[in-house]
């Protein structure tokens, strides 16, 4: 499940031509490896980050997880 969430994270990211720094950028992460590391699974996704992801692309929270 966690990785579907974070699959889907990424192709809405890549479709939307957005750049690891550009996700780092609204998420608030000081540089892009802090997104990076969400990104691979590295480091897991806080609550309120997948927040400002379904505001900024204007879907509900749901949707990572269908």
């Amino acid at each position: 499940m966690y990785s579907k969430i974070l699959l889907k994270i990424k192709n809405l990211r890549e479709k939307n031509n957005l750049t690891q720094n550009d996700m780092a950028k609204i998420l608030g992460y000081k540089t892009p490896k802090g997104y990076h590391d969400v990104e691979c699974g590295k480091v897991k996704l806080r609550l309120e980050h997948l927040q400002k992801i379904s505001e900024k692309f204007k879907l509900p929270i749901k949707y990572f997880f269908e």
